[in-house]
Protein backbone atom coordinates (compact mmCIF):
# COMPACT_ATOMS: atom_id res chain seq x y z
CA UNK A 1 0.00 0.00 0.00
CA UNK A 2 1.36 3.36 -0.78
CA UNK A 3 0.23 6.52 1.25
CA UNK A 4 0.46 10.15 -0.57
CA UNK A 5 -0.76 13.79 -0.50
CA UNK A 6 -2.58 15.02 -3.28
CA UNK A 7 -2.70 19.24 -3.46
CA UNK A 8 -4.69 21.34 -5.72
CA UNK A 9 -5.99 24.76 -6.30
CA UNK A 10 -9.33 25.29 -5.95
CA UNK A 11 -10.12 29.01 -6.76
CA UNK A 12 -13.58 30.07 -7.96
CA UNK A 13 -13.14 32.17 -11.41
CA UNK A 14 -14.24 35.05 -10.58
CA UNK A 15 -15.87 37.17 -13.90
CA UNK A 16 -17.45 40.75 -13.60
CA UNK A 17 -18.56 39.24 -9.72
CA UNK A 18 -19.90 36.58 -10.16
CA UNK A 19 -18.37 33.26 -9.15
CA UNK A 20 -17.27 30.92 -12.44
CA UNK A 21 -16.06 27.38 -12.91
CA UNK A 22 -13.86 26.22 -10.29
CA UNK A 23 -10.36 26.33 -12.11
CA UNK A 24 -8.46 23.16 -10.45
CA UNK A 25 -4.10 23.30 -10.43
CA UNK A 26 -3.16 20.35 -9.02
CA UNK A 27 0.59 19.83 -7.96
CA UNK A 28 2.92 16.80 -7.91
CA UNK A 29 1.69 14.04 -5.39
CA UNK A 30 4.27 13.25 -2.54
CA UNK A 31 4.84 10.12 -1.36
CA UNK A 32 4.31 9.53 2.73
CA UNK A 33 5.48 6.14 4.65
CA UNK A 34 1.83 5.99 6.78
CA UNK A 35 -1.12 7.62 6.76
CA UNK A 36 -0.73 9.53 9.75
CA UNK A 37 1.85 11.03 8.23
CA UNK A 38 0.19 11.82 5.20
CA UNK A 39 -2.73 13.62 7.02
CA UNK A 40 -0.12 15.63 8.83
CA UNK A 41 1.77 16.51 5.82
CA UNK A 42 -1.58 17.58 4.19
CA UNK A 43 -2.60 19.79 7.57
CA UNK A 44 0.94 21.34 7.08
CA UNK A 45 0.65 22.43 3.32
CA UNK A 46 -2.85 23.98 3.94
CA UNK A 47 -2.22 25.78 7.06
CA UNK A 48 1.28 27.39 5.56
CA UNK A 49 -0.75 28.22 2.07
CA UNK A 50 -1.24 31.80 1.50
CA UNK A 51 -5.12 32.11 2.33
CA UNK A 52 -6.01 33.37 -1.20
CA UNK A 53 -5.23 30.27 -2.85
CA UNK A 54 -7.70 28.48 -1.00
CA UNK A 55 -5.77 25.23 -1.42
CA UNK A 56 -7.10 21.68 -0.66
CA UNK A 57 -4.90 18.84 0.58
CA UNK A 58 -6.37 15.19 0.03
CA UNK A 59 -4.57 12.00 2.42
CA UNK A 60 -4.69 9.18 0.19
CA UNK A 61 -4.01 5.94 -0.14
CA UNK A 62 -2.87 3.70 -3.03
CA UNK A 63 -3.32 -0.28 -3.18
CA UNK A 64 -3.07 -1.76 -6.89
CA UNK A 65 -4.67 0.51 -9.33
CA UNK A 66 -7.59 1.66 -6.94
CA UNK A 67 -6.95 5.39 -4.89
CA UNK A 68 -8.89 5.81 -1.34
CA UNK A 69 -9.15 9.36 -0.38
CA UNK A 70 -9.14 9.49 3.84
CA UNK A 71 -9.00 12.83 5.02
CA UNK A 72 -9.52 16.60 3.48
CA UNK A 73 -9.12 19.82 4.38
CA UNK A 74 -8.83 23.15 2.91
CA UNK A 75 -9.06 26.67 2.98
CA UNK A 76 -12.92 28.18 2.42
CA UNK A 77 -13.85 31.45 0.51
CA UNK A 78 -13.25 33.52 3.96
CA UNK A 79 -9.82 32.07 4.70
CA UNK A 80 -11.26 29.58 7.33
CA UNK A 81 -9.46 26.44 7.89
CA UNK A 82 -12.15 23.61 7.46
CA UNK A 83 -10.82 19.66 7.50
CA UNK A 84 -12.79 16.14 6.62
CA UNK A 85 -12.51 12.60 7.11
CA UNK A 86 -13.34 10.40 4.56
CA UNK A 87 -14.33 6.57 5.11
Amino acid sequence: MEYFVRTMDVRKENRHGAAGPILKQSYPELACSSLSQAIDEAKRKVLESDKVTMLQADACFRNRNQVRTKYRCWIDERGGFNELSLS
